[in-house]
């Protein structure tokens, strides 16, 4: 009877148990607890930027020289003996450097997901670049809180960091062949009116 009875008290437990959880459940879907909002970053579908400003590319220099002369004279020998001599002769030389020419330009850039492409200034172009049409790929593409930073695929040994304020609308794109700086703005290709 003793056996009956605490079967029966844990079936009532058991009972009592699934009960109160079905009316908690029912509460809480009838009036849910309220979540906490939290700001989720989101990358827009396709961001088009037009961009003013200017900078300095390095160019390099090449000059040449030449030069030639005639000599004559007398000279003694160790031995004592004297003797004359005439001759001429010439040199060529060609020095490479590289100086720092200033422009002003407009770059263009989207990115959509995680690739993009940029129109860089020509004035910044190497003799040897890759590119479409002036376009080079956007590599490495990463959209934080308050910047885009990206590499440009000018040519395998050139490959200019660019970066671009989200607050701001700064430029910035600095690499070997030079560097470029100037302020963006959303541009919508869809909406954009011609100006004349």
């Amino acid at each position: 009877m003793r056996r009956i009875a605490v079967n029966l008290a844990g079936c009532v437990l058991l009972a009592n148990f699934w009960i109160t959880s079905q009316a908690q459940a029912q509460a809480a879907a009838a009036d849910p607890a309220p979540v906490a909002s939290a700001h989720v970053e989101t990358q827009p579908s396709r961001l088009d930027l037009i961009c003013f400003g200017g900078g300095s590319a390095n160019k390099v220099t090449v000059t040449n020289g030449y030069g030639y002369g005639t000599s004559s004279g007398t000279f003694q020998g160790s031995n004592g003996s004297f003797g004359t001599y005439s001759g001429s002769g010439s040199a060529s030389a060609t020095v490479y450097g590289q100086r720092s020419q200033g422009f002003e330009d407009q770059v263009s850039l989207f990115i959509e997901g995680d690739q993009g492409r940029v129109r860089m200034p020509r004035t910044m172009l190497p003799p040897i670049h890759g590119g479409d049409d002036g376009w080079f790929k956007l590599k490495n593409v990463k959209f934080k809180d308050n910047e885009i930073s990206a590499s440009v695929a000018v040519n395998v040994m050139n490959n200019p960091k660019l970066r671009v304020d989200r607050y701001t609308g700064a430029i910035s794109i600095s690499g070997k062949a030079g560097d470029y700086a100037g302020r963006c703005e959303k541009a919508d290709p869809q909406q954009a009116k011609r100006q004349f």
